[in-house]
């Protein structure tokens, strides 16, 4: 008789698994569907978004930079740091070829205005043979505001002088807590998607995506989407002239600072494979509070993490927590307090343990040396619910 009770409470018990597990598939799709039309209000035709322009609330960056030939170099992009100087990020082979004149361009005059001219090497690579400098012009004080710069080698006629346009980076209001700038990269949608639930879910709500390839089509969703997201979206154009190097990174940074300056309070430079993960708290917000506040930056070290799951059903970062350990890697990336312009910046080095950069990237075969680094697992509920994620994993984007 026992026997047959046994049997029988085995039966039930396989029957009851049996029913939860189907009971919890229904209700999480029931959650996505409620989250959808929460998020939506009413069933949303994903085309739409590719289509319509109608963007509310957009945060205005500045004009749009673009590579553009200048004389002997290239010329990225100007910023109006002073309302009687402007910085312009630039590539030149050779310091022999810097300019010797600027010029500043007002709305109300039809000939420029000839500034003082100097210029400062930010970094070179022996790579590409390229050097990045800042080309700076300086003015007597003026009651104006310059809209455009021009740089020269040589005194030439006005009809001559390339106009760069310049963006406005000073008299600004902190109205933004945080910024990503992402440098190009290479692109997925997979990684795109995720890279951005993921700081969404830190407390992270504006990116600036320097754009080399991502398609159109996403841009326009993304875009579209980022005020029912909370957060905000802006896609630059990278037509970079070379191929890419360290200088791609540096360029970005430095053009990121400067058009963020005074408008968002932090800001860090990343990759679409980098993400800022706390190790003891969970939102960005509350781990910068406890770090040393009157330094300029703060450094977060960089842990390479190998790529060897890729299913379709989780995000990659919840899967692959192999720490690769064959050297050390000794790259930092930086949060900057953006409301101050100092040329010593004092750094905060983050004790051990405390935050990192998780670096996805795939591991040479013969890597041998790894251990485990489960920090990043506390999120992974939220970032599968996301509705981005889900939108995804659904096929909707």
């Amino acid at each position: 008789m026992k026997k047959y009770h046994q049997l029988l409470l085995l039966i039930i018990s396989v029957v009851s698994l049996s029913l939860f597990l189907i009971y919890r598939h229904e209700y999480n799709r029931l959650h996505y569907v409620l989250e959808v039309f929460n998020f939506f209000g009413q069933p949303c035709n994903i085309s739409n978004l590719q289509q319509t322009e109608n963007i509310l609330s957009h945060h205005d960056w500045g004009p749009s930079p673009v590579w553009q030939e200048h004389e002997s170099g290239y010329i990225y992009s100007a910023f109006l740091t002073r309302q009687n100087e402007a910085k312009a990020l630039t590539l030149l082979s050779d310091e022999k070829l810097v300019p010797r004149n600027c010029y500043f361009w007002f709305e109300d005059k039809k000939k420029p205005v000839i500034g003082k001219f100097k210029f400062s090497k930010v970094m070179n690579d022996e790579n590409v043979r390229l050097n990045l400098y800042f080309y700076i012009c300086g003015m007597s004080k003026s009651e104006h505001v310059p809209y455009a710069v021009s740089f020269s080698y040589k005194v030439k006629k006005d009809s001559e002088l390339k106009k760069i346009m310049l963006t406005n980076s000073f008299k600004h209001q902190i109205n933004i807590n945080s910024t990503v700038c992402v440098s190009p990269s290479i692109y997925s949608k997979r990684r795109l998607i995720e890279f951005l639930s993921y700081h969404k879910l830190i407390g992270i709500d504006s990116f600036i995506f320097y754009n080399r390839d991502i398609p159109h089509r996403l841009v326009k969703i993304i875009t579209n989407l980022s005020m029912r997201l909370g957060l905000q979206a802006t896609f630059l154009p990278w037509n970079f002239p070379k191929g890419d190097s360290m200088i791609t990174r540096i360029t970005v940074e430095n053009d990121c600072l400067l058009r963020t300056f005074g408008q968002s309070l932090y800001v860090v430079t990343l990759e679409l494979n980098e993400y800022i993960v706390p190790s003891h708290i969970y939102g960005f917000d509350t781990m910068m509070k406890n770090v040393d506040t009157n330094s300029g930056r703060v450094s977060l070290p960089v842990q390479k993490f190998c790529i060897a799951n890729t299913e379709t059903t989780k995000p990659i970062s919840m899967v692959n927590i192999n720490v690769s350990d064959d050297y050390k890697y000794s790259i930092v990336r930086y949060i900057y307090k953006n409301n101050e312009r100092k040329e010593d910046l004092s750094t905060y080095a983050v004790a051990p343990g405390f935050a990192s950069i998780h670096k996805y990237v795939k591991c040479p075969l013969e890597s041998s040396k790894i251990h485990q680094d489960k920090t990043i697992l506390k999120f992974s509920t939220d970032l599968t619910r996301s509705t981005l994620f889900q939108l995804l994993l659904h096929d909707q984007i």
